[in-house]
């Protein structure tokens, strides 16, 4: 009887340990968290749903995220070397899809460009053709699969300059932060790898007993993970950013960031 079974190592999975052996030991990691009351989420979803429109809340999230990112540049700055920072101007979303690839269930990393500028529903939108649509219409599934099967050392290659050369990584990797939500799996919280300029980890929605004005309500209730790297991003600057897309998320700031939520 064989003691070790021997199978192949999925082509789709080598984008995914390159950006965490090389991206991620990189970051000097920070965490920040903070539970989100989703009441005022659940009520815009239901709006939409009344409308014939289905919007999930990671449409709602990168939208409030990226009007966040918008208000905080640093949150968006990665630190290169010889003391220098760079800082992205176009916000974009990054976030994961997992798909069948070759047979194997494979982790792949989503894009939505400029998406503090889209209607929310453009965002559900394009998070359903991430989703369903042929690999083949999407670029960045595209060039993560071609950069899978390249041969290892120039793979390393690739990301080694990528990490030193900020239009090289806009060439590979757009996302000025990334999203990646284990809610479905119920799980309560997630502490993803730093390998984005914000990485952002996403919670179950989860009826949780909480304090109103002196008495104890349930509400729905999410947790959110900040992952940064503390080299680049002060932590007073970092809990702002968090703060802020807490905020409209919780729908105090709506009206001020422009987020059109209804139509």
């Amino acid at each position: 009887m064989k003691s070790v079974i021997y199978s192949k190592f999925a082509t789709g999975r080598k984008t995914v340990v390159d950006l965490l052996t090389m991206v991620a030991p990189r970051s000097v990691s920070a965490y920040l968290f903070r539970d989100i009351d989703m009441s005022w989420v659940g009520d815009v979803r239901s709006d939409f749903a009344k409308n014939g429109s289905r919007v999930t809340v990671t449409a709602m999230l990168l939208k409030a995220i990226a009007i966040a990112q918008k208000s905080h540049p640093t949150s968006r700055s990665e630190l290169l070397p010889f003391g220098r920072i760079a800082t992205y101007e176009n916000v974009v979303g990054g976030f994961t899809v997992e798909r069948n690839e070759d047979g194997a269930d494979t982790v792949f990393f989503a894009e939505i460009e400029e998406p503090d500028t889209k209607q929310i529903l453009d965002i559900a939108e394009e998070l359903s053709c991430s989703a369903k649509n042929d690999m083949a219409q999407l670029p960045p599934f595209a060039k993560q699969k071609i950069y899978a099967r390249l041969p290892y050392f120039l793979r390393r290659l690739i990301l080694g300059f990528g990490t030193l050369i900020p239009a090289l990584r806009l060439k590979c990797q757009k996302a000025t932060f990334g999203l990646t939500s284990l809610g479905k799996y119920k799980m309560s919280m997630v502490l993803s790898p730093c390998i984005c300029t914000s990485t952002f980890g996403i919670g179950t929605i989860e009826d949780r007993a909480v304090v109103v004005d002196g008495n104890i309500v349930v509400r729905p209730v999410m947790t959110i993970s900040l992952n940064f790297n503390a080299n680049a991003l002060e932590i007073s600057a970092a809990a702002a950013f968090l703060e802020d897309v807490c905020r409209l998320m919780e729908g105090s700031l709506a009206d001020e960031a422009s987020m059109t939520l209804v139509s």
